[in-house]
């Protein structure tokens, strides 16, 4: 998508500069894609300790855990 934008052309330059990239487009774009990362990384840690988990669902989990263990071992033992 092409679209006209006003940036800051010592911002520009010292974005590619530092980034490595070969084209201004290029050096916006990883940066516009490292905002997003950000962004998103910031609202899953902002869901930290707000979902609750019941103790059931973890103890399934680690029987699961251990059955597979169990499997991975008895397989090992057959090689």
């Amino acid at each position: 998508m092409r679209t006209t934008i006003t940036l800051d052309e010592k911002l520009v330059s010292e974005l590619v500069k530092l980034s490595g990239a070969k084209t201004k487009t290029a050096a916006v774009t990883a940066a516009v894609k490292e905002q997003i990362r950000r962004l998103k990384l910031k609202k899953l840690s902002d869901l930290l300790g707000t979902i609750g988990v019941g103790d059931e669902p973890i103890e399934e989990a680690d029987s699961l855990d251990m059955g597979r263990a169990k499997w991975l071992d008895e397989m090992g033992g057959k090689g």
